[in-house]
C-alpha cells in the first residue's frame, strides 16, 4: 500500500509533486512531478520526435495540432488542419509528421522545419490512429468506418495497398523487428494482426470487450491492449499471439504507452482520471496517479522517459516525470537503436534504387548487404 503526497503550486505552469512512501519508516521510493500545458480543445491523440524534442497533440475540438516545445513546456505553435484532426505520427527520420482527419478521408502531412503542411493524402473513411514502420517508412492508418488500414508509402506519399480488418479498427501499433503491425478492433473485440511484409492479415486475437489502444515494445515483443469496457490490459505474445495475461487497470482505460529502457507501461485511464503506471517485468501496478478528469491519449519520449497525457475537457497535456531520468548513457543508447533504424532505413532506400537501376539495364555495386536487407526487410510489392 502507497500514500501519495500532493502539493500544488498555482504558477504560469501548475506543478504537481506526487511523492511516493512506503509505510515503514515513510522512506522515499519515487517520485514523479507532473506539469501541465494548455493546448486546444478536446485533444486526442499525442506522438512525439525526440531527436527535436516536439510533442505533437491533435486537438479534435478546434480543428488544430499543438506543437509543444519539450525543452520549456511551451506550446510553439498551433496548425490549422482543419476537419476534426485525431490520430497522429512523427517520423524522427524523415521529419515528417501525419495526422488524421475523422470527418475527411484524408491525411495531412507537417514538415516539422516549417511546421507547415506539405500534402494531403486520400485515405478511407473516417481515419482514427497511425501506426509507422520507421525502417520502411511505411504508414499505418486505421479507417473505422471501411473497416480497413491503408498502407501509405512514406517516399511517395502513395497508398500501396488497402487491408480489410474488423469492426471500428481504432489504434495501430507496429513492431519493424517482427514485421507485424497490430490494429485494435473496437467494434468486434479483436486485435488484427498484419504481416507488414505481405499487407495481408496473419492472425485476429480476441481482446475483451471493445479494445481501444495498443502499444508493442520491439525489445520484448510484448503486446499491450486497452480494453475500456472491462478496465483491463491486456498483455500478448508477439511471438505467438497469445495472450499472456490481464491487468486490472483504472476505468475506462484508452491510451497506452511504453518506457522501453526501463520497461514501464503508461495506461490513461479516462473513466476515472488517472494514469496507471505497470512494471513490464512483473505486470504489477505500481502507481496510480491522477491527471485531471479524461485523459485519453498517451505518448513516452523513449530517449527521456517523460510521459505526455492529453485531457479532453478542459484541453490539457500533462507531462509525467520520475526523479529517477534516464540516464546519459541510457539516452545514447536509445539514440544508437534509432540511428540504426534510420541507416536500415536508408538501406532500403538504396536497394530500390539499385533495383530500379538494374530493371533499365544499368550495372549495380550495392555490396552483399543487398541480398540480406532484401530478404530481411524490403516490401514485398
Amino acid at each position: 500500500m502507497f500514500h501519495y503526497k500532493i502539493k500544488q503550486e498555482q504558477v504560469l505552469i501548475s506543478c504537481i509533486t506526487i511523492s511516493v512512501f512506503l509505510i515503514s519508516g515513510f522512506l522515499p521510493v519515487f517520485a514523479f512531478d507532473i506539469s501541465q500545458v494548455s493546448v486546444g480543445a478536446n485533444p486526442w491523440a499525442i506522438s512525439i520526435d525526440p531527436h527535436t524534442s516536439r510533442v505533437y497533440v491533435t486537438n479534435f475540438g478546434n480543428d488544430s495540432v499543438s506543437v509543444i516545445d519539450a525543452n520549456t513546456n511551451t506550446v510553439i505553435k498551433q496548425i490549422i488542419v482543419g476537419e476534426s484532426p485525431t490520430g497522429i505520427i512523427a517520423n524522427p527520420n524523415t521529419g515528417l509528421v501525419y495526422v488524421s482527419k475523422f470527418s475527411s478521408p484524408t491525411i495531412s502531412v507537417i514538415d516539422e522545419k516549417t511546421l507547415a503542411m506539405t500534402a494531403n493524402i486520400t485515405v478511407g473513411s473516417q481515419p482514427n490512429g497511425l501506426g509507422l514502420d520507421p525502417v520502411t517508412n511505411y504508414i499505418y492508418v486505421a479507417n473505422m468506418k471501411d473497416r480497413t488500414v491503408s498502407v501509405i508509402d512514406g517516399k511517395t506519399n502513395e497508398i500501396v495497398s488497402t487491408i480489410p480488418v474488423q469492426v471500428r479498427p481504432t489504434a495501430v501499433s507496429v513492431n519493424p523487428e517482427t514485421n507485424k503491425a497490430y490494429v485494435t478492433n473496437s467494434g468486434s473485440g479483436t486485435v488484427s494482426v498484419i504481416d507488414t511484409i505481405k499487407n495481408i492479415i496473419s492472425d485476429n486475437i480476441p481482446v475483451g470487450k471493445g479494445p481501444t489502444g495498443v502499444a508493442v515494445n520491439n525489445y520484448t515483443n510484448m503486446v499491450y491492449v486497452t480494453d475500456s469496457p472491462t478496465s483491463q490490459l491486456f498483455v500478448i505474445n508477439g511471438t505467438n499471439n497469445k495472450i499472456l495475461s490481464t491487468i486490472k487497470v483504472g476505468s475506462n482505460p484508452d491510451g497506452v504507452s511504453i518506457d522501453y529502457i526501463k520497461n514501464k507501461i503508461y495506461v490513461a485511464n479516462s473513466g476515472n482520471g488517472t494514469v496507471s503506471v505497470i512494471d513490464g517485468n512483473t505486470g504489477a501496478v505500481s502507481e496510480m496517479m491522477p491527471v485531471g478528469e479524461h485523459p485519453y491519449a498517451i505518448a513516452t519520449n523513449t530517449l527521456t522517459g517523460i510521459t505526455y497525457a492529453a485531457n479532453d475537457n478542459p484541453g490539457i497535456v500533462y507531462i509525467i516525470s520520475e526523479n529517477q531520468t534516464h540516464t546519459l548513457q541510457q539516452q545514447l543508447d536509445t539514440k544508437v537503436n534509432i540511428e540504426k533504424q534510420k541507416q536500415d532505413q536508408n538501406q532500403n532506400n538504396d536497394i530500390d534504387n539499385a533495383i530500379l537501376l538494374s530493371e533499365v539495364g544499368i550495372p549495380i555495386a550495392v555490396g552483399v548487404s543487398i541480398s540480406v536487407f532484401i530478404f530481411g526487410k524490403r516490401k514485398s510489392q
